[in-house]
């Protein structure tokens, strides 16, 4: 705890302006967005009966930032969703929801660079953020870096010929500080004799990032390619670092006044995943419509191919389709199918998301 006090203490040193203009520029606002979802989830159809099972809950992640001047500010993201698994093959409303702190950090923004410490979510990958509908993210997530403790830095450049480029790097290790527990629902400290991969309480874990938009000039085009290393946990005994690769793209484009197209591809590649010798490879691809700036469409596929040491290699994979409707106002309705095989298990669902969408 005393190295993560440590740390944001040094956050605010580094990213604090060496000048006294700092003094005179100080106007302190706060701004922030929060985005509430409520999801019904109903598996109707499944291999293994525990799965058939309906699950209603909810989502609120508000995000605030204050601000210092246009330069320093602190930001925070806080996160309330369920934290704990159900019993199996119970149906669940609203259980289990805990609230925790994902990211707490200093940030400085600079003319075309940008630093930032703290707790935060070091960048690797998009899809588990890009990928449309309502289960379009789905084992993206697996492999979304989050709540990790540290620092890191952006360099942005670029011109109409090339593009606009930005070059992320990040040094960081898990969150074993006491935001590692939620309240309301405790889902528990996460603690260094836990083991898991960058569970160092050092910064000897470690992701780098290239993003380009309009690449080469060609308006919609965007890419993003990413690597990281993160080290095994102190605890862990004979276990290996775990890198990751990442190659993406998203293309939009306009078919007409009133109908914009967006396809996406990501490849990623696990390698010793948990500091084991299994290697997993995730692909993702979609294609989705927006219609009049309301109406969305979409469908996506995902394949998670694990490579098993010493074993069968297992083959999993989700697809879905979804349409929703965005009001003026902010509120949006989606519904969509589902359907999944993991460890040779078929499962079928359909569900629906209201979301509402409020900024000051």
């Amino acid at each position: 705890m005393k190295k993560n006090l440590f740390l944001s203490s040094a956050a605010l040193c580094l990213l604090s302006p060496l000048n006294s203009s700092f003094a005179a520029e100080f106007d302190p606002q706060l701004n922030g967005i929060v985005s509430f979802e409520i999801q019904n989830d109903w598996a109707y159809d499944s291999d293994d009966p525990d799965a058939d099972v309906n699950t209603l809950f909810t989502k609120i992640e508000p995000y605030l930032i204050l601000s210092f001047n246009d330069r320093l500010a602190l930001e925070a993201g806080l996160v309330l969703e369920p934290v704990q698994d159900p019993d199996a093959g119970d149906d669940t409303e609203f259980s289990n929801e805990g609230l925790y702190v994902q990211e707490l950090k200093f940030t400085y923004t600079g003319d075309n660079f940008g630093l930032f410490a703290g707790k935060y979510n070091p960048t690797f990958g998009t899809a588990w953020d890009l990928a449309p509908g309502i289960y379009g993210p789905d084992f993206a997530e697996d492999y979304e870096l989050a709540e990790r403790i540290g620092f890191g830095g952006s360099y942005a450049f670029g011109s109409e010929q090339v593009g606009n480029h930005t070059l992320t790097g990040n040094a960081f290790f898990l969150d074993t500080s006491v935001l590692s527990e939620s309240t309301v629902t405790k889902r528990g400290n996460t603690d260094k004799s836990d083991g898991g991969v960058s569970n160092t309480e050092d910064l000897s874990s470690f992701s780098a990032t290239f993003d380009s938009e309009e690449l080469a000039g060609v308006e919609g085009l965007n890419t993003h390619l990413g690597y990281y290393n993160q080290s095994e946990g102190d605890a862990d005994i004979g276990l290996d670092n775990e890198t990751g690769y990442a190659v993406g793209a998203n293309y939009t484009f306009p078919v007409s006044d009133d109908v914009d197209v967006t396809a996406l591809g990501e490849w990623v590649g696990i390698m010793n995943s948990g500091g084991s010798n299994d290697d997993l490879n995730y692909l993702t691809t979609s294609l989705s419509l927006t219609v009049n700036n309301h109406w969305n469409f979409s469908a996506s596929y995902t394949n998670r191919d694990t490579d098993v040491s010493g074993g069968s290699d297992v083959d999993d994979r989700v697809y879905q389709l979804s349409v929703g409707y965005a009001f003026d106002n902010g509120l949006a309705v989606d519904v969509g199918y589902r359907g999944s095989e993991e460890n040779n298990v078929d499962t079928q669902m359909m569900g629906a998301l209201v979301s509402y969408t409020y900024e000051f």
